[in-house]
């Protein structure tokens, strides 16, 4: 609202519609509001001192007569610097969030539609924190990205028909006695452990029998079999997959609708074996060469995507870079599922799924599922750009997936596949000693889930809950502040670092936390219910404080912090945007006027002009705050 124009002509007088054009503080107050240093680099390029360029560029600025610009300066060595008539300016601000409420920082519809995949998480044992990055990354991008007027469809893709599932299917059937005869597999359900959740006891079955594997080699060769089954989807070991996998994905969904990620679909890849998604991909990927079919060397029997320097001779024997799409035992690998997939999502398959409602979600929206005994449906897929939450450590298999697509010559959906990746939670020394793992002098910790290593979801949300509780007692106030806290948590990291989890750290609620931003907004909840109704008359004050200055500024950066994040494809900028506003309406309330010696409270202000301007900033401020803190799926708390 402030600097766009400013940026637009800037762009104007050097000829560049592109150029990055930034703006700072001034050191001295007297300087001015903001400045940009952006002639300096043209000197060299102009041949002429950066000041004179400077000048000339500011009389061109004076002369356009910038909306809310009271004046333009120039000092040396090339910095512009502007004055703001914060009298105007804030008067239209107020006006603009005021009118939108709840859709400020919005955009209008843009028609693109995006799917955005995310969660993922093999339906074989209950989430750990590691699941919960993922989820919170997506969520918080889906809203991001619906924000600025994308139609976003969040899918969450049920891989029921992987080996992490056939594990604990195989525990379940051949692990303990009495084992499956192949008649009655029924009996197997009495194993489960009634004392614990069903994915608490998965994730313990899961631990032993990847320890088994390395014992028993029949035991391995009988999951080699459960797999095959799986895939035909024909017979009871397959339902009974199914049936294990549904179980699991009902503790999922109700693991993370404690922290407020919802779907709009669930893909289960049993579904796409039924409906030949991987048949009709695989025929066009042979016919297009795409694939072939390796009669010797260390893939032999297998179909392969040719890829990097192929098979190459090493001092270990031969090593291949080609990526396997079908093994010599007939089972398709992740990635040859995902291209089958990916295709579906822009929907140049030519299959579809069939489609039920699964239910109801705790936020009111409706979940589909994709089913075999489902309807037809135009709806869902048919994307414009497919974004896919997957950890790096999947970058290489993505970028598979993506090639494979421009080799069919799909090569518009092949640029629109992005791969959002992030780096993996590991646990921090203290964590990990805490809980009862041998650091062997780290300072970090990987989890295992083969190992039965790591913090599970529902644990951490529980955890939260306990420390919370020693302030707080109503229930309901609870869930919002677990929620704000691990969301923050997971969040307030930039995807490309990993995130080292450390429960002091989760556990703050003064600082950099969601707390502090739940107490802020809260604050102003509080001010405002003490003051009635506030009537704002579009009226400011000729002077504004250096603390008003500084909240107004910071609510009117909102806008362009969403865009940012829906450029990084993050939740971060938002996550530090929230602790920023906090913390100046933190000073703005204690301190609204500096250069007064007494503090008068908002409510007994004398002057009803300007108790009236101070109220309806606190105001803006609860209304910015609720809406940045809802782009990252944490629900704005009124009381605590």
């Amino acid at each position: 609202m402030l600097q766009e124009e400013i940026i637009a002509k800037i762009r104007e007088y050097f000829g560049d519609s592109g150029l990055a054009v930034s703006f700072n503080v001034p050191p001295k107050k007297e300087m001015g509001d903001f400045s940009t240093a952006v002639c300096m680099p043209f000197a060299g390029k102009l041949r002429r001192p950066p000041f004179e360029i400077a000048e000339e560029l500011a009389e061109r600025l004076r002369n356009a007569e910038l909306p809310f610009i009271a004046a333009v300066e120039v000092s040396r060595p090339g910095y512009i610097n502007f004055r703001v008539d914060y009298t105007s300016y804030t008067r239209e601000l107020l006006k603009n969030i005021f009118a939108a409420g709840d859709s400020f920082g919005n955009k209008e519809k843009t028609g693109t539609g995006i799917l955005v995949e995310h969660t993922n998480v093999n339906p074989n044992k209950a989430m750990h924190i590691g699941h919960l990055r993922n989820c919170i990354i997506g969520d918080s991008v889906v809203r991001i990205l619906r924000r600025l007027g994308n139609s976003v469809q969040a899918c969450n893709y049920i891989d029921d028909t992987g080996v992490q599932v056939a594990d604990v299917v195989c525990a379940m059937l051949y692990l303990d006695p009495p084992y499956y005869d192949g008649k009655d597999i029924a009996s197997v359900w009495k194993k489960a452990d009634a004392s614990v959740s069903f994915d608490y006891w998965c994730w313990d079955i899961y631990s032993r029998i990847s320890e088994a594997y390395e014992k028993d080699e029949k035991l391995k060769a009988k999951r080699t079999e459960i797999l095959h089954l799986i895939e035909a989807q024909d017979n009871p070991v397959a339902a009974f997959a199914r049936e294990v996998a549904v179980k699991i994905v009902k503790a999922h969904l109700a693991t993370v609708g404690r922290l407020n990620v919802y779907y709009d679909l669930l893909n289960w890849e049993s579904d796409i074996f039924l409906r030949g998604f991987w048949a009709a991909a695989f025929e066009r990927l042979r016919e297009s060469g795409a694939v072939v079919y390796e009669t010797e060397g260390p893939n032999k029997g297998c179909w392969v995507v040719r890829y990097g320097a192929g098979v190459v001779e090493t001092d270990e024997g031969l090593k291949s870079e080609d990526k396997i799409l079908v093994r010599s035992n007939g089972i398709v690998t992740y990635t040859g599922k995902d291209i089958a997939y990916q295709m579906w999502k822009f929907g140049v398959l030519g299959r579809d799924f069939l489609y039920k409602e699964w239910s109801r979600q705790p936020d009111g929206s409706i979940l589909t599922t994709t089913a075999p005994d489902g309807e037809e449906s135009g709806r869902w897929g048919r994307a414009d750009r497919v974004i896919n939450v997957i950890d790096c450590r999947q970058s290489y298999t993505q970028q598979i997936v993506y090639e494979c697509l421009g080799k069919l010559g799909y090569e518009k959906e092949s640029e629109n596949s992005v791969h959002l990746g992030y780096e993996v939670v590991v646990l921090s020394a203290k964590a990990a000693k805490e809980l009862g793992m041998d650091t062997e002098g780290s300072s970090q910790v990987a989890m295992s889930g083969r190992k039965g290593l790591g913090v599970k979801g529902d644990d951490l949300i529980d955890i939260m809950k306990r420390k919370i509780g020693e302030k707080v007692t109503d229930e309901k106030s609870l869930d919002v502040l677990a929620c704000a806290a691990v969301r923050y948590f997971m969040s307030r990291t930039t995807n490309n670092k990993i995130l080292v989890f450390d429960f002091e750290d989760a556990l703050k609620t003064t600082g950099d936390s969601g707390i502090y931003c739940e107490y802020a907004h809260a604050r102003a909840c509080s001010v405002l219910s003490k003051a009635g109704e506030v009537c704002f008359d579009g009226a400011a004050p000729v002077k504004v404080t250096e603390t008003e200055k500084a909240l107004i500024d910071k609510l009117a950066e909102f806008p362009q912090i969403l865009e940012k994040a829906a450029e990084e494809l993050s939740p971060a900028p938002v996550t530090r945007y929230a602790l920023e506003l906090a913390s100046v309406f933190t000073a703005f309330y204690e301190n609204p006027d500096p250069s007064e010696e007494k503090r008068v409270a908002f409510i007994n202000i004398a002057d009803p002009e300007l108790r009236r301007f101070r109220l309806a900033l606190v105001a803006a401020f609860r209304q910015v705050m609720k809406n940045a803190l809802d782009s990252i799926g944490i629900e704005a708390i009124e009381k605590i």
